[in-house]
């Protein structure tokens, strides 16, 4: 219940986090199937009316372009699998991601120019490093991040670059059968407190300027990256 009420709040006023607040919390009480499935039923239905009103303010040909991106890029990620295990990418990935946040975090005047060759790159890196270690957000959220835009240009592109990976999972755990009677009842049991969670972060986002989410959502990376380093480092060594 703590898991859905945190990832919800992360999830309706930053639009990143919320998988990694809510798998780690959940896999602790069950097991990483249960956590995984369960993430993506829950914030199935709560996200809806997010995503509709980002849906009309996103820029489309950004995120068009991403899509692509990913979408080239996620079998050479899963290709990679062969010759490298996911714990060894995701500390490669994790160190990566720490050294970017921290930049952008300690260099508040840097701003990426947003073209459809650094839209299709970001794309790709996120769904190389989601083929690899199963994780699409962290890199395409930096490219978004810095760029020199509204924080609710930022936020909507970030919620529907999302919710089209997750979509994207969502029909992979269908084709493999995972969706179980018992995940359909936790996710149901789940859900009403996700959602409260989801509408008290989305009723904070309207409170806050760009200058202040933008540190926000950097720190989350930032603390998203430790944990990744943490895990990785836990398991290799």
């Amino acid at each position: 219940m703590a898991a859905a009420a945190l990832a919800g709040f992360s999830r309706g006023f930053a639009a990143v986090g919320a998988a990694m607040i809510y798998i780690p919390l959940v896999t602790l009480a069950y097991d990483a199937r249960t956590a995984v499935v369960t993430m993506f039923l829950v914030d199935l239905l709560p996200s809806l009316p997010l995503v509709w009103k980002a849906a009309s303010c996103c820029d489309r040909r950004t995120i068009g372009w991403m899509a692509l991106g990913a979408v080239a890029a996620s079998p050479i990620g899963v290709l990679g699998l062969l010759f490298a295990s996911p714990m060894q990418a995701q500390l490669i990935m994790g160190l990566v991601l720490l050294a970017t946040a921290s930049y952008l975090l300690l260099n508040r005047d840097f701003r990426l120019v947003p073209t459809s060759l650094g839209s299709l790159t970001a794309g790709g890196i996120s769904g190389l490093a989601g083929g690899l270690c199963g994780i699409f957000g962290p890199p395409a959220m930096i490219y978004l991040l810095g760029r020199d835009g509204d924080v609710r240009q930022s936020r909507a592109d970030i919620i529907v670059y999302l919710t089209g990976q997750s979509l994207i999972l969502g029909g992979t755990y269908l084709a493999y059968g995972l969706y179980t009677s018992s995940y359909l009842e936790l996710s149901l049991t789940l859900m009403p407190i996700y959602a409260m969670g989801l509408w008290c972060g989305a009723s904070r986002f309207a409170h806050v300027g760009e200058a202040a989410y933008r540190r926000i959502v950097l720190g989350l990376l930032w603390l998203i990256a430790i944990f990744l380093i943490g895990e990785a480092a836990f398991s290799l060594f």
